[in-house]
């Protein structure tokens, strides 16, 4: 029998996620998987340092050897002892308990309450909160208005199964293309009760999929991210509490309860900076959890995601419940980890991390420079016609995880010749693209206040940037070769973005990076949202929603659908889970 040692998540934070590994039994990351479920034991064998001499380090035979039969177990997966019934000071009762008060949670309750279900949604935010901005659905009153048709998904769907190596649940990708209009036509009619003005953003052309997405303002025109979808989530908040929804806040979530392995009846929660008030018990028929995302869970990160690490860092911090938005993580995992500890199953599909990289010098809204890009060898590295966050990704194996893209002042008409339009991230389905000129401008006043960058010559550019002015001018001129040919015999690009790199300035460049959003998925969900074990058995009363639904992505999330997770894994999966829960028809 292999011997185990405990490995606690504080000494994880003390010697970061490449320790933990290590001190887990393996040599390096990409050996050790983990663990799809918890299975009560020890976390796995010990390390004495995160970066060990060679002396130190294990041969991958012994390492496989001393493994056995099973992945060791992450220090997150081990369930904690189980709050005394004594510290729980106050009960409450309902059919249906929701934790969290995102899109996802608060779209079920008012749609089961709507139908007579009996709701509580307690949250640890002190009050409604959104974490984005567009939200997709197949086809909508608003998009009948201004007769926008809907897009074929046949060849769509197969290019987005194949980009996911085929790992997703296409049964919930389905029923959420089906249903999807229905549960925007309702989410439509509740913001416009509320004034809010609901209105499409112009999105991407690439990749054969939607050109539009949903935006809910408060401002009556594309500012959405920051003012609109926080409007939505307060006219949901008004809508349950008109049909009767008890409503929750500053309770954070800590274990559910099973009963002997069998069904989930309740879930423990204590009061934010509640310190010494106990706990309440929430107990009901039907458990849903909607409590995001585990990106701020560094230990999670290193367990399920790796390479996202190298992004964020490694230095562990406090979850604020409150944060609308903010790169670098949102949330800690708190629903995953309270289902692992009762028996539910990880995901089958490999993480997907959400990764956008830079924007600047793009037509398309989530689409980077498509021109000439070099990394910081002043080498070019790929075709550039891709969408950013795919781009983004590709920066992980890239130097400097950075790099540019450079053009001169007739790459906006030249795009526009070929038939292309210019439009900037948010922009409203009314409003005409920009042309030349504005392009032009904006690029300018970007140079004065550091979103750009300009030179009058290629030499002074590569100064700027930091690159070899020399092997700089010496890709330039290969890529106007490629240009004057009219084939890229490098990478196979698109001709239409072969635009030449004048000889004249001003030149300019924008910085290209990998930013890391947030990440999707976790526990392994039914196409009906219940919560599943290891052997697809749904848990009786645990059902989640929201970005935590299990093998909805893989590989990453790639914006090819603008707004596919709030238009379909938080509002459509929200509104028919809550109308089946008020139907009872789960058991």
């Amino acid at each position: 029998m292999t011997e185990t040692h405990d490995f606690s998540r504080r000494d994880f934070l003390k010697m970061g996620a490449v320790g933990a590994v290590g001190a887990a039994g393996a040599a390096a990351a990409g050996l050790v998987a983990c663990s799809p479920a918890a299975d009560g034991g020890s976390a796995s064998q010990g390390g004495s340092s995160a970066a060990g001499s060679a002396s130190d380090a294990a041969s991958t035979n012994d390492v496989v050897l001393k493994l056995g039969d099973k992945m060791p177990t992450w220090s997150f997966m081990v369930p904690p002892e189980p709050i005394p019934a004594d510290q729980i000071t106050e009960t409450k009762e309902n059919d249906i308990i929701i934790v969290g008060s995102g899109m996802s949670g608060l779209t079920t309750a008012v749609a089961a309450a709507e139908k007579g279900g009996k709701v509580t949604l307690f949250s640890a935010s002190s009050g409604p909160i959104s974490r984005g901005g567009s939200n997709y659905a197949r086809n909508s009153k608003v998009m009948e208005e201004l007769k926008v048709e809907p897009f074929n998904p046949v060849p769509f769907y197969y290019h987005e199964m194949r980009a996911a190596s085929f790992a997703i649940d296409q049964r919930k990708w389905m029923r959420g293309y089906n249903e999807s209009e229905e549960a925007m036509n309702w989410m439509i009619d509740i913001a416009s009760e509320a004034g809010l003005s609901v209105i499409l953003e112009r999105d991407n052309n690439f990749d054969l999929g939607p050109h539009y997405a949903h935006a809910f303002s408060t401002l009556g025109d594309s500012a959405m991210v920051s003012t609109g979808q926080q409007g939505a989530v307060e006219a949901l908040e008004k809508k349950a509490l008109e049909y009767g929804v008890e409503i929750v806040y500053d309770m954070k979530a800590e274990q559910l309860i099973r009963e002997d392995g069998g069904r989930v009846t309740g879930v423990v929660a204590q009061k934010i900076n509640g310190s010494g008030e106990g706990y309440v018990q929430f107990n009901g028929k039907y458990i849903v959890l909607a409590t995001g995302d585990y990106s701020l869970d560094k230990e999670m990160l290193a367990c399920y995601c790796p390479e996202a690490l190298d992004v964020v860092g490694f230095d562990q911090v406090e979850t604020d419940y409150n944060t609308s938005f903010q790169m670098g993580g949102i949330y800690g995992g708190d629903g995953q980890k309270m289902g692992l500890w009762i028996g539910a199953a990880w995901q089958k599909a490999e993480a997907a991390p959400m990764y956008q990289g830079g924007w600047g010098g793009g037509h398309e809204p989530l689409g980077f420079h498509w021109g000439l890009n070099v990394n910081t060898r002043a080498e070019r590295y790929q075709r550039e016609d891709v969408s950013a966050p795919y781009t983004a990704h590709h920066l992980l194996s890239q130097p400097e995880m950075k790099a540019y893209g450079i053009w001169t002042k007739n790459y906006p008409q030249a795009i526009i010749d070929r038939g292309q339009e210019w439009y900037l991230f948010g922009s409203d389905y009314t409003l005409p693209p920009k042309t030349a000129e504005e392009m032009i401008a904006i690029w300018d006043a970007g140079a004065e206040d550091g979103s750009y960058f300009k030179a009058d010559t290629l030499e002074e550019l590569a100064q700027k940037l930091e690159l070899d002015p020399a092997k700089l001018k010496e890709t330039v001129d290969h890529y106007n070769e490629l240009v004057a040919a009219g084939a890229d015999t490098d990478f196979y690009k698109d001709p239409t973005y072969l635009v030449e790199i004048e000889a004249t300035g001003p030149y300019y460049a924008a910085v290209n990076t990998c930013t890391f959003m947030t990440i999707m998925g976790g526990l392994r969900t039914s196409a009906d949202m219940e919560v599943c074990d290891e052997n697809d058995e749904p848990i009786p009363g645990l059902f989640n929603v929201g970005c935590m639904i299990g093998d909805m992505y893989a590989n990453e999330y790639n914006f090819a659908i603008p707004g596919n997770s709030y238009g379909i894994n938080c509002l459509t999966f929200g509104y028919t889970l809550g109308h089946r829960l008020a139907a009872g028809d789960f058991a």
